[in-house]
């Protein structure tokens, strides 16, 4: 399970680095909130596992 965590996480590092290149600021600010929920759900998971 803490491989497929890590994997995730990066997965959502790879999103932002893309996400930095789009032009529009509102779908970069919609996605940089998407992913700051992701990574919040990551760290409780991570919590209830540990």
């Amino acid at each position: 399970m803490k491989i497929t965590l890590a994997n995730a996480e990066a997965a959502l590092d790879e999103v932002q680095r893309d996400a930095d290149k789009l032009h529009s600021r509102e779908l970069r600010k919609a996605i940089a909130d998407y992913i700051e929920m992701q990574r919040e759900a990551l760290r409780a998971l991570r919590k209830k596992l540990h």
